[in-house]
């Protein structure tokens, strides 16, 4: 029988997914809600228009009819749903994820999971409280990437990793105020730390130094750009650098991720979302392997079976990790703002 979900927020990532999870057998998308309707179904045309020529008709029918509500409560309650897509803005999380587990339903929510760490983990443990699949949008962790690379790595120790991410401020008013998105660490690069936790080892220790240069205090909150020195929990090192003033171009070295390790170093060069190339030198010389996948259809199709057949083993982003990644970005901002090291294990050993 098909998952039927519900999805939370029907705005720009949420049309990302929804391109994806209609094209899934398993799956029906049977409600949407919304606080803006007229939002909410521009993104259903426009995704009914991309994929009515190509996908299955028994896929987009129940999309198309699906009632669009403005409170979430009222669908949990009105509709049959086995699983719900949370798509919302970084300081809109707490009350949808807490009365969807109250509904008894399994979650994906979109990274970053929460702007509070302590509302995080309260989430984190009603979700094992009640036994729920609880996942979060952390695609990379789907890619082919990541077993390509770890099978290059395989025991050699690491000594250094180097991340990039440089971009230009989101056309959207709650990205420049630093209390609605947490800035470019906490809502975008999240990816980057979240890939980096999961390739070398959890990061024990933050110390950043921040600014902001071109955008003034009028025009946004947040940190232009900043350069981060970590500390992982197995000893090796690296940095994180992020900007958010260049929309005109990027040099071509300056994306992706950079992993020294003995007797080689791995490149992941682009983003999450794109084709990747990774990039192996040792002492024999250079390697390209181009890589194209979907990770993000790979991921929802992963939740979805993991809800149809109550395999939680099948989310290889759960929410539990997403908390652990939130509190290295919340490290890394408290850091920008005192300017000192920030541990991560000190703010995870905090009460929820």
């Amino acid at each position: 029988m098909a998952v039927r979900i519900g999805f939370v927020g029907v705005g720009y990532i949420a049309k990302e997914h929804l391109k994806r999870v209609l094209t899934d057998p398993e799956a029906r998308v049977v409600a949407l809600c919304d606080t803006d309707p007229a939002a909410a179904e521009a993104t259903r045309s426009s995704v009914l228009e991309k994929l009515w020529a190509t996908a299955p008709q028994e896929l987009l029918v129940p999309f198309a009819e699906a009632p669009l509500y403005a409170e979430p409560v009222r669908m949990f309650q009105e509709e049959r749903l086995d699983a719900v897509f949370v798509c919302l803005p970084p300081f809109a999380h707490g009350e949808v994820e807490f009365a969807a587990i109250e509904a008894g339903l399994p979650l994906l929510v979109e990274k970053p999971v929460a702007l509070d760490l302590s509302l995080a983990r309260r989430i984190s443990g009603a979700l094992r409280a009640k036994g729920l699949i609880g996942a979060a949008g952390y695609q990379s962790r789907y890619s082919q990437i990541v077993p390509f690379v770890r099978e290059t790595l395989g025991d050699r120790k690491i000594a250094m990793t180097l991340a990039h991410r440089f971009a230009k401020l989101p056309p959207r008013d709650w990205y420049r105020h630093q209390a609605r998105s947490g800035g470019q660490v906490v809502e975008m690069a999240t990816h980057q730390v979240d890939l980096l936790r999961l390739l070398v080892s959890d990061i024990s220790t933050v110390y950043v130094s921040g600014a902001r240069r071109i955008a003034t205090h009028e025009t946004s909150e947040i940190l232009d750009a900043s350069v981060a020195s970590l500390t992982y929990a197995n000893g090796a090192v690296g940095s994180l650098v992020t900007n958010m003033v260049s929309g005109h171009g990027n040099p071509t070295y300056a994306r992706g991720i950079h992993i020294f390790a003995e007797g080689l170093t791995v490149s992941i060069l682009g983003h999450e979302g794109e084709s990747r190339t990774v990039e192996v030198v040792t002492a024999d010389g250079r390697q390209e392997w181009t890589l194209i996948d979907d990770s993000m259809a790979v991921q929802d199709r992963a939740f979805v079976r993991a809800v149809r057949d109550s395999r939680p083993e099948l989310v290889l982003a759960s929410y539990e990790e997403a908390v652990s990644t939130l509190a290295t970005t919340l490290a890394h901002q408290r850091s920008a703002e005192t300017g000192r090291p920030v541990r991560v294990g000190a703010l995870l050993d905090q009460p929820a």
